[in-house]
């Protein structure tokens, strides 16, 4: 995943130079004269979020449980917008995307998990200032998501349906709950971004991750009462292939 991260931020600074030759030619025959720029696109978004597991690793400890990388979450989805004419240069669309952070151990024969999976999605709405083949956009992503941190605790060993949910709870350790909470989400940022051809767009944005409100649920049946504040908030580095058509002014 890493790797997938640093082929595209390679191929974004390679591009420039590669094709600069042909700057000339290429862009009075792919430009039109006034409305900023026309089109839109969609294409996939690997991003490197930056994930707060500091206050959670210090409740898992707290439990005995596996605490999560605080190296952050690799995260993958996709996106599409399109330039809305009436205000040239300003472009509307939507994303989503997801990932997952795991951690297991054979803690004296009981087995442990701790997983935290992050989704979101929402609307985009972005303002772009073109240099030519470059682009500077400012704006962000405003929408939704989910948190469900999934905590596994059982006997490292092979399973009968008989031993299923045994009558005497009290006396078997085995057991598995997911917590989940929606929240708001919000994503402002900067994207910088090269046309690599009229058709293919190639950014890099970086900004923050923020989320607010929302309750903890426990096994999407009980409210969940005296939760720790996690805060899984921070920074993010997002790389984009957008695949579309593209014109502008001369």
């Amino acid at each position: 995943m890493k790797q997938t991260l640093i082929l595209m931020l390679i191929l974004l600074f390679a591009a420039g130079p590669a094709i600069a030759q042909d700057e000339d030619d290429y862009r009075p025959n792919r430009r039109q004269r006034g409305g900023g720029i026309v089109g839109g696109g969609g294409g996939v978004t690997p991003t490197w979020f930056f994930l707060n597991t500091q206050n959670l690793n210090t409740a898992l400890a707290e439990k005995g449980f596996p605490q999560l990388s605080e190296d952050g979450l690799f995260m993958f989805g996709g996106h599409g917008y399109a330039y809305i004419l009436l205000i040239p240069n300003l472009r509307l669309g939507g994303m989503g995307f997801g990932g997952t952070l795991e951690e297991r151990r054979d803690f004296g024969g009981l087995y442990q998990s701790t997983r935290l999976e992050v989704g979101a999605g929402g609307v985009t709405i972005e303002y772009v200032i073109p240099f030519g083949r470059f682009h500077v956009a400012l704006g962000g992503m405003i929408g939704g998501g989910s948190y469900t941190l999934t905590m596994t605790q059982a006997e490292n060993t092979d399973k009968t349906w008989g031993g299923l949910f045994p009558s005497d709870l009290g006396s078997n350790p085995r057991g598995r709950h997911e917590l989940e909470r929606s929240f708001l989400a919000w994503q402002p940022g900067l994207t910088l971004e090269y046309e690599v051809h009229p058709f293919v767009i190639l950014g890099l944005t970086g900004g923050w991750y923020g989320s607010s409100g929302g309750e903890w649920r426990l096994d999407d049946q009980f409210d969940m009462t005296e939760m720790p504040d996690f805060d899984f908030d921070g920074g993010f580095v997002r790389l984009g292939l957008t695949v579309g058509l593209f014109l502008g002014e001369n």
